[in-house]
């Protein structure tokens, strides 16, 4: 008996031993990140770089032949957001943590959807508050920007030096006209963690 049940445990550990491990391809439970999940979803065209800090920039896709809704859907289908804003004069924004990812109808094909991925503190110190107008309430973006009074700070200094404010990706140029910078990948992307534009 005794050694039938030793005869047991061995050819479990055995079989355990054999077992697939961690690099044998069984696949991990874990969906790819949301920024991953767009650059391979959609073809990268431009980045567009902070006016306050340049290190930092977004990321600029777009998805050709696809509506801000189709758009909209498959990231949240992917990913579910945080936050998801309403669809506004052609614009929607989903957030997810400390990153923003927004969406708008192309300017020279409206066939055609753009998508920004910039991390919140892009978002922080470049955007004008009147971008999120019908999108967000302010006192949401406050909290997801962790201040209390972003907009009035921001919609100040938007006055005052209207050329540091962004407001929204345009291919026709402005003074935040993107510079057709391949996007960083690895640790080193400014909208991803890790990077020398992440974080707070």
């Amino acid at each position: 008996m005794k050694k039938s049940l030793a005869v047991l445990i061995v050819t479990m550990i055995m079989l355990a031993a054999c077992g697939p491990g961690p690099g044998s391809g069984s696949g991990s439970i874990f969906k790819e990140g949301i920024v991953d999940f767009i650059n391979n979803q959609y073809t990268f065209t431009d980045t567009v770089a902070s006016g306050t800090d340049d290190s930092n920039y977004s990321e600029v896709y777009i998805a050709e032949n696809q509506s801000i809704d189709e758009v909209a859907q498959a990231i949240q289908n992917h990913v579910e957001p945080e936050k998801i804003s309403d669809k506004k004069d052609n614009k929607q924004v989903l957030v997810y943590d400390e990153l923003f990812v927004i969406l708008t109808e192309d300017e020279e094909d409206s066939a055609n959807t753009m998508i920004e991925v910039a991390n919140d503190r892009f978002v922080r110190n470049n955007y004008s508050p009147s971008f999120f107008q019908g999108l967000l309430l302010y006192s949401v973006l406050n909290s997801l920007l962790g201040t209390n009074d972003w907009d009035r700070s921001q919609r100040l200094k938007c006055r005052n030096n209207p050329e540091l404010c962004y407001g929204g990706y345009s291919r026709s140029g402005g003074t935040f006209t993107g510079y057709n910078k391949a996007p960083i990948r690895g640790g080193s992307s400014s909208v991803r963690g890790g990077g020398p534009g992440a974080g707070k």
